[in-house]
């Protein structure tokens, strides 16, 4: 027998079951690292294919993806990718914008090593990259979130061309 509510309460229920969907609906709708730079699109980049080694996209928001070649061998090349979108980078309390966000990401490999960031122009609304050798970074800021890419054996020019694969909305 179904119960009956009073309007109001009807009108609550209504609302409680859509608003999560609704919710989830716009955080899908947020770029993640696996719809920003997919597989191909680095084989496209570093010229020989990278296997997916797992991928994660966080409550908040932030996606991380790690990819590799030639694993197991001195010149194994990885690749590290996380994107904070603007909801992460919102629901942070470590960061108040993505301008915050995207210098701690570049500063952090600038203190830890002799490599500075070289300011990458026309790509996104700012991207810097940073030789912290053996490791090389490419921070992108685009105006949905930041990106930042981490690199082993991957060369400058490589980088550059990911980062520009990503800028794009």
């Amino acid at each position: 027998m179904p119960i009956a509510l009073p309007v109001p309460a009807r009108l609550l229920l209504a609302f409680v079951l859509v608003l999560p969907a609704a919710a989830h609906a716009q955080s899908a709708a947020m770029p993640t690292c696996m719809t920003l730079l997919p597989a191909e699109a680095i084989a496209k980049v570093a010229g020989e294919t990278f296997r997916d080694l797992g991928s994660e996209v966080s409550r908040s928001g932030a996606s991380d993806c790690e990819w590799a070649a030639r694993l197991g061998t001195p010149g194994a090349k990885t690749l590290s990718f996380t994107f904070y979108d603007v909801v992460a980078l919102q629901a942070s309390p470590a960061y108040a914008n993505a301008d915050e966000y995207f210098e701690s990401v570049v500063s952090g490999p600038e203190q830890r090593s002799s490599g500075k960031r070289e300011m990458l122009p026309g790509i996104g609304v700012k991207a810097a990259f940073v030789p912290a050798t053996p490791q090389v970074l490419v921070a992108v800021q685009r105006k949905d979130g930041v990106a930042r890419l981490v690199g082993n054996n991957l060369t400058k020019a490589q980088m550059i061309a990911l980062a520009r694969a990503i800028a794009a909305p």
